[in-house]
């Protein structure tokens, strides 16, 4: 019986091609096909580039993409021939995918393997696998060693050009006309020219930006503006600051600005700072929940100290908290935006409406009755997502073994099976997550006397209400003690209080009612460790 034989060759460097040509690869193997008598019926060459893409790779022994040996692997399972001869093994593969698919066409399709300067053992096929890609993380490390080497002698390698240079090469020269507007952001804030300020002159007079991976969608951002300055001293003593692996490299350049401009840069900036030395702890009611027609969440501010007639900076007898809309760009904040609000005017409008929602629960009872109905509706509809979802998983689990057994057998390419398989498992852990959800609700539902639960978590907050008002702190603990009642009372039954351009508050009360359960016993706590 005339037994088949097919000759693989790889190569995938000029260098290697030296060592092991495509000539002498086939020579050794057409020697070995003659000892063994063995019919070649085929011979496979990965040795030019090949496109992927838009690119031309190398068919290195790690790419399980490679056009020769997906064609073989194709016409085993054709049964076009019984034995693969290889000048190596290394020609074959030298990553764990490539041999994977190597391995498990040669097991389906009772394949041999021959080797022209080896003895091929399929049991230690996996430890030699392994040695190659120990070799491979070698590579990646002697280049990085490399560009440590290149960092430590002061010679540019990869990372975002600052503002003002450009990199060529090893070297990093100056842009003129960027270096010319890095020296005005400094001249104007060394004035005291405010950062909105320096901003619009930069917009008003065409100053170019870097290009960016991303597209910009703000001209000028205030946070480029900061980056600006925050590298003041590079700019000033000609260098820029690298970092590779844990550890930072300083690459001399020239100069943008000169040093006495620094030193009053630092202290222009020392100047502007207005907080206090020390942290002071301020509370605000309202964080987290207050948000605006621009829909962002306001932060807060306290202002602790203020300009006295002779233009000094002195404290306050009394901080003043704000809250303020965090948009930074006032083109982007819409007309009907207030910019800003006082804390203690926003408090009071949203603690007033918070005590009459409390004080009167019937709207609160109305809606939990009307929830309970509602979920008892939704309870045969949960029962009946539940099949769909695990129908779903298991049609999903079996695309996935499809696709897998497709991928092993050559019809998909490492390039297609990466993407397209992190598609498949985001899918299928989406799907688990909806029906871990519905699982939960259905257990709660389940478990949970919502009516009765309602009731209760109305007469604590009730309770909670009545020592509020009789409350008397007298010391700053006592005050922050009674804050933390409140702020657990808003947390509680507020989701979002917007505020309008007239500063008015209108309040979103929480209709959720599963999430008052288990709460009770927290607020019972806090109350006897205060009455301690």
């Amino acid at each position: 019986m005339v037994r088949r034989a097919v000759i693989y060759i790889r190569t995938s460097s000029e260098t290697q091609g030296e060592k092991s040509s495509p000539a002498e690869q086939e020579a050794d193997c057409r020697r070995l096909a003659q000892d063994n008598r063995l019919t070649v019926v085929r011979i496979y060459r990965d040795v030019e580039k090949y496109r992927v893409g838009n690119k031309l790779i190398e068919p290195s022994g790690s790419r399980s993409d490679r056009p020769a040996l997906q064609a073989m692997l194709q016409d085993a399972a054709r049964n076009e021939f019984d034995i693969i001869l290889a000048w190596r093994e290394d020609r074959l593969y030298c990553g764990l995918r490539s041999m994977l698919m190597v391995m498990e066409t040669i097991q389906e399709y009772k394949i041999e393997i021959l080797l022209a300067k080896e003895t091929f053992d399929p049991k230690i096929t996996p430890v030699r696998t392994w040695a190659a890609q120990m070799e491979l993380e070698g590579m990646k490390e002697r280049m990085g060693m490399g560009v440590k080497a290149r960092l430590k002698a002061g010679k540019a390698n990869t990372g975002q050009d600052r503002y003002g240079y450009s990199r060529a090469g090893e070297k990093i020269h100056i842009v003129e006309e960027e270096a010319n507007w890095v020296r005005k952001i400094f001249e104007w804030y060394n004035q005291g020219v405010p950062l909105p300020q320096i901003r619009e002159r930069l917009i008003a007079g065409n100053a170019p930006q870097k290009g960016s991976s991303t597209p910009r969608h703000i001209e000028w951002a205030r946070s480029s503006i900061q980056g600006i300055l925050e590298s003041a001293k590079e700019y000033a003593y000609g260098y820029k600051e690298q970092s590779r692996a844990g550890e930072t490299y300083q690459i001399p350049v020239e100069p943008i600005i000169d040093v006495p401009t620094y030193e009053q840069f630092k202290a222009q900036r020392e100047k502007n700072k207005t907080h206090p030395s020390q942290p002071i702890r301020h509370d605000y009611l309202l964080s987290g929940h207050l948000k605006c027609s621009c829909n962002l969440t306001w932060q807060a501010r306290t202002a602790t100290h203020r300009r006295s007639r002779k233009g000094e900076w002195i404290e306050r007898k009394t901080p003043i908290g704000t809250y303020f809309c965090p948009q930074p760009h006032k083109e982007l904040r819409l007309s009907t935006c207030p910019k800003t609000v006082s804390a203690k005017q926003a408090e009071a409008q949203v603690w007033e409406k918070v005590s009459q929602f409390i004080t009167n629960p019937d709207f609160l009872l109305a809606q939990a009755k009307a929830k309970v109905v509602q979920l008892r509706n939704d309870y045969e509809q949960m029962k009946w997502d539940e099949l769909q979802l695990r129908e779903e998983i298991k049609k999903l689990n079996a695309e996935r073994q499809e696709f897998i057994t497709k991928a092993r057998k050559g019809h998909i390419s490492e390039e297609e099976f990466t993407p397209q398989i992190g598609v498949m498992y985001d899918k299928e852990l989406g799907v688990r997550r909806r029906l871990t959800a519905i699982e939960q609700e259905k257990d709660a539902f389940e478990k949970l006397d919502l009516e009765e639960q309602v009731k209760k978590y109305v007469a604590e907050l009730q309770s909670e209400m009545a020592e509020l008002i009789t409350a008397n702190p007298q010391t700053p603990e006592e005050r922050h003690q009674v804050f933390l009642l409140k702020k657990r009372i808003v947390d509680t039954v507020l989701t979002d209080a917007i505020i309008d351009e007239r500063r008015e508050i209108q309040i979103k009360f929480r209709t959720d009612l599963s999430t008052y359960s288990g709460q009770t016993q927290e607020r019972v706590d806090f109350f006897a460790a205060r009455r301690k």
